[in-house]
């Protein structure tokens, strides 16, 4: 049996762990659209220039960029599974740890990024 503080301590620092892993995979999926819009920016330059109000993002320029984006997830994907696969563990970890114990608190909310 663990005493109380040191069952806090350890949810807090799990609680950590598993905020700084969504953030790596937030960073991680943000890193892939930018470059897969750099990508299909530089890869489909613009003649013209329209009234700033208006787009010039076309049909075909989105097309470009769901292609380069797929290329981008297919070399990337196996990195992102795993920090995917890994906060589900995380998760499971403390679900299983606090219903172990009885810890009825809410988990804390995370911060909005």
């Amino acid at each position: 049996m663990i005493d109380r503080a040191r069952l806090h301590a350890a949810l807090v620092r799990m609680e950590a762990g598993l905020a700084r892993s969504r953030d790596n995979l937030a960073l991680a999926e943000r890193a892939v659209c930018r470059r897969a819009e750099a990508e299909a920016i530089r890869r489909r330059p613009k003649a013209r220039h329209y009234h700033r109000a208006m787009s010039r993002w076309t049909g075909a320029d989105e097309a470009e960029y769901r292609r380069i984006l797929d290329d981008l997830l297919k070399a990337s994907g196996p990195d992102l599974d795993r920090l995917r696969r890994r906060i589900v563990r995380q998760e499971a970890a403390i679900d299983t740890l606090r219903r172990k114990y009885g810890v009825d608190a809410p988990r804390p909310s995370l911060p909005a990024r």
